[in-house]
């Protein structure tokens, strides 16, 4: 198989099932990351430094999007802090309080999140960029407000975001 920019074998090897979360509740931002943080500590996606360093980034640069009739947040960090690339989606049970990129005053409240993880530096941009034509279609948001199992998220995320 070829690599890709970002180093990947194939190109679902950013979304596992086992990273994929339905319907939890989270108070904060800094809930959801207290909770994600040991799965992917466990996992062997990241190191000790994750945590801290998703929660400054978070707080410095907003990542929740004002997308319809869904609001999704992107949080990522820098590359040191991811040991293999992943991308934890989440939909929660209800919406979670999320700051709004490039409107720091402003809070959404987030039903999906992408936390994404990259090891390679600049090779998040081609991966951005796709995630954002997806989001902007809202029939993509309907079908993962609605799916039932992991299985079903999987196979969305895999088969309408070409990585």
């Amino acid at each position: 198989m070829m690599e890709d920019e970002m180093g990947n074998e194939s190109n679902d090897q950013m979304f596992f099932e086992d990273l994929i979360l339905l319907d939890k509740d989270f108070q904060d931002t800094n809930q959801f990351f207290d909770f994600t943080f040991p799965i992917l500590k466990s996992g062997g996606y990241v190191n000790h430094s994750f945590l801290d360093a998703i929660k400054q980034r978070e707080s410095s640069f907003p990542t929740a999007l004002p997308t319809e009739p869904y609001v999704v947040a992107m949080p990522h960090t820098d590359v040191e802090h991811v040991i293999r690339p992943f991308i934890f989606f989440t939909r929660s049970k209800g919406t979670i309080p999320w700051r709004e990129m490039a409107n720091n005053d402003h809070l959404l409240k987030a039903n999906f999140v992408f936390l994404l993880g990259f090891n390679q530096k600049d090779g998040h941009i081609d991966l951005l960029q796709k995630l954002m034509s997806c989001f902007v279609n809202s029939r993509f948001l309907e079908e993962l407000y609605h799916a039932k199992t992991e299985h079903e998220i999987f196979t969305l995320l895999t088969s309408n975001i070409n990585l």
